[in-house]
This record gives C-alpha cells, structure tokens and sequence, in this order.
C-alpha cells in the first residue's frame, strides 16, 4: 500500500459476515493470515467483535431486517474502536476487518470516524481490511444501486464507500461475486445468470483464496490497484461459473471448453473493467456503443480459439496404407472367377451445401 501501515503489535478487530454472528478462531486465523499481515505487515492480535449478522428472511423468521441489523453492527464496533483509545484520546493501532454485511458495517464505521475528525492530525491510527464489500465504488452491489431501497427486506443501497480518508484500507473482491462485482450492464444476461450462478459455486467464500504470495492458493494474476485512501485486490476466477453445472453434470470438457472464451466475451460485456475499482460506476442499462467494434474483435477472436481448441482435441486422421498387395495365388483367383460379382450400390442423394454463417462479434476481458 502507499500508506502502508508498518505494526510491530496491533489489535484486529474480526467480524464475520451475514449469519455469522460468533467469530471463531479459525475465522480469525483466516483474517490475519490470509489479508491482513500480508497487505499490510505487522503482527496482531486477534479481537473477534459479535454483530447481529441478521438478514430477514433469509437468515431466519423473527431476523432484523438488513439495515438494522447493520446499525447494531455499526455501534458495536465503534464501541470496540472505541475501547482502543487510551486516557489521552488517542488510539492504539488498530484494523478493522469485515467480510460482507460487516464490510458495510465497517464502510459506515469509517464514514463517521472520518466525519467525526477535523484534521488528519487527530485522526486514529485506524485501518480497515473488507472482503466483499458491498459498498466497493465499481462493482460492489450497493455502490451500483446507490439510494435505491428494498422496502420488504429494510436494505437501503448505501453510497460507494469513502476513499479520501484518513485512514488506510483494503479492498478485496473476488472476480463474479454477485455482492462486490455486480455487473454494471445489469440487462446483460449472460453476466447477471453468471454471477447469480457463482454465488453457488464460492464466488462469495474468500476461505478459498488469498493474497498471501507464499500460500499455493494465491493467484498471481491478482490485480491490485490505489485510489485514495484504499488499495485495492481483485481476484481472478478462472472458470466461468456460468458453465459449472454442466460441468457437474458431465458434458464433454472438450467442447466447453471451446465454448467458454466466446461465452466469457459475453459475460465481460456486462462490466466495466477500464473503470478504476475506486471511480464510483452505477449501474446503467447498455454498454456503450463506442465498444461495439472492440467487442466484435474479441468475439472473432474468441470463437476462432475454440475452434482451435476443438481442433486441436480431434484424433488425428488414419494415413492410408502403404503396404503392397500380396500376390493371388492361382487358387484364389479361380474362385474369385467362380463367385457372384458384387453390384455397386446405388448412389445416395447428397444433401445440400450450406454456406458458414458470419461469425459474431466480441466483449472486454477485465483490465488485469
């Protein structure tokens, strides 16, 4: 990070997500190990903070409603930040990590932590680590629907969150995660059924990944970019969700797989990768048409690599033999004389030629 905060011992205060209320040590281990120490240094101790973590009624019958569940969520962590800061009002060094609904817990947090300081000079030495943020400024759901509310579930979409802060964040997304990279073409369907189908394949468990370079699970094609106050990591996915089931289901690997790059163009169209993560992106209905040429290209160029895929998976030909005839012995002529002589089949009708379709036209792949 350019603000990179260097900690020889600090507290991290750990929330979990959406029907998590209790933050266990394994949960813990995962924070610290997998995001926080490697993004921004340091050793910490572990502080787990309990939120509600309720979302009506998909957590359960008699839940809060999401909004207020995450304003319990947000007085409980500024009352742990809080709890941070010494005698003299100032603060220890402290992170504060959420994943999800605690992300927006902690978004909200740290818009009034940052409302409630005059200078910079009297800010807390407070950082921030959120997992798939829904107020993430290009991609998080929230951020894409700005204002907008859901009066049955109480969900208001809060505004993309705040980078010209004090205080040092981490952004991390997951590539097709419904909650923090919603398409920004929602119209687009091959991208909204793709990130509806990733939240059933872990597009939306952050256990699987990290950002630990020495960890075989870290991808090194991460994109991480600075805006702000906040650096932000964008975890690739490198199969398309979207083919998943079939996969399951055991269609012939060959053949998705020739599918895939041209169905992935489509999918890509939904986005908007040219956008930096921080640059708040609404939601709007069409791609624009400036990149109609763009994703022709890409598409031509799509279906021309599964086709070599196909190619390339198809047995070779058998060359014909070279072999030469063995003699006829006298014997085998004369009864070859003395059998009935074969008539040529009658000749088939052929079907029609069909002249090849033009081929289509292409969408951008993310800008890694």
């Amino acid at each position: 990070m350019t603000a990179e905060v260097e900690l020889l011992a600090a507290d991290a205060l750990i929330m979990a997500g959406t029907d998590m209320p209790v933050v266990d040590q394994a949960w813990i281990d995962m924070a610290v190990g997998s995001y926080i120490q490697p993004t921004l240094g340091g050793h910490y101790t572990g502080v787990p903070v309990d939120t509600p973590a309720q979302f009506w009624p998909f957590t359960g019958p008699e839940d809060m409603l999401f909004d207020t569940s995450v304003e319990g969520g947000t007085a409980a962590i500024r009352a742990a930040i809080d709890a941070e800061t010494d005698q003299s009002g100032h603060s220890s060094p402290t992170v504060v990590f959420g994943y999800s609904q605690s992300a927006v817990i902690a978004t909200a947090a740290k818009r009034r932590l940052a409302e409630s300081v005059s200078t910079e000079t009297d800010a807390p030495a407070v950082s921030f680590v959120m997992l798939a943020n829904l107020d993430r400024p290009n991609g998080g759901i929230n951020a894409r629907f700005a204002g907008a509310v859901i009066e049955e579930l109480g969900w208001t979409f809060a505004p993309a969150a705040p980078t010209d802060t004090p205080f040092p964040t981490v952004d991390v997304a997951r590539q097709y995660d419904l909650f923090a990279d919603f398409p920004r073409y929602p119209l687009n369907v091959f991208a909204l059924a793709n990130a509806v189908v990733a939240l059933f394949y872990g597009a939306h468990d952050y256990t699987e990944v990290t950002l630990d370079p020495t960890d075989p699970r870290y991808d090194p094609d991460t994109v991480v970019q600075q805006w702000g106050d906040t650096t932000y990591y964008f975890i690739p996915t490198d199969t398309l969700p979207l083919l998943r089931p079939l996969r399951d289901l055991g269609a012939d690997p060959v053949l998705l797989d020739a599918v895939e790059p041209a169905l992935r163009v489509l999918v890509e169209a939904g986005y908007d990768r040219t956008t930096p993560f921080g640059q708040p992106a609404p939601a709007v209905e069409t791609t624009p048409l400036a990149d109609a040429d763009e994703l022709n290209r890409e598409l031509a160029d799509a279906i021309e690599q599964g086709r070599s895929i196909l190619e390339s998976a198809a047995p070779p030909a058998a060359e014909p033999s070279t072999a030469a005839a063995a003699p006829r012995s006298q014997r085998d002529v004369a009864e070859s004389d003395r059998a009935e002589p074969v008539r040529a089949p009658r000749r088939a009708e052929q079907a029609p030629r069909t002249r090849p379709r033009s081929e289509p036209s292409a969408a951008s792949r993310s800008d890694r």
